[in-house]
């Protein structure tokens, strides 16, 4: 993530992680509290936070070892396609909006850069995540072969594809 940030990773144009926060004040019971992490949490103004959603968007032609999006097409796509990664959201905090309020920012964040095409790699048998980006307007693209998801010992993914509204190349 470093060497993408810094643009130092070959490939990638530009890289934001995106994340969501909320005050410690605002966590129901201090046993929860505890349970995040010591690097999650800092101070903001005199205000204790904790990070407890985070995503990161990618403007890159494809990721490593990952099936490759076919829209947009011919010279320049390579400036007008991005994927979300590391996508999470604290277990405590499922199903409470944060995830897709995180990936309605990074549309946002995307349609600024002037991305025209965004898209997210699911595992095949992730429901909750599919669901999520489903809501969010994302469509099926393509599976990943077995035999590559084999090779790299990970579970099978699928592609999902959102068209941002307004930008065209």
């Amino acid at each position: 993530m470093k060497e993408r940030v810094g643009g130092k990773r070959k490939g990638f144009r530009k890289v934001s992680c995106i994340n969501a926060t909320v005050p410690l004040s605002q966590i129901s019971s201090p046993s929860v509290s505890d349970d995040f992490c010591s690097s999650c949490k800092f101070n903001n103004n005199g205000e204790d936070r904790v990070v407890v959603g985070t995503l990161d968007l990618n403007q890159c032609v494809s990721l490593p070892d990952e099936i490759t999006g076919n829209r947009p097409e011919g010279i320049g796509a390579d400036f007008a396609r991005a994927y979300l990664s590391n996508v999470c959201v604290a277990k405590e905090l499922h199903r409470n909006g944060l995830g897709y309020a995180l990936v309605a920012k990074s549309k946002l964040v995307a349609q600024e850069w002037g991305i025209s095409d965004l898209y997210v790699h699911v595992a095949v048998d992730n429901e909750p995540a599919k669901k999520l980006y489903m809501k969010s307007g994302f469509v099926y693209e393509k599976d990943e072969p077995a035999w590559q998801a084999r090779f790299l010992d990970r579970p099978r993914r699928i592609l999902l594809w959102f068209g941002i509204p307004g930008v065209q190349l």
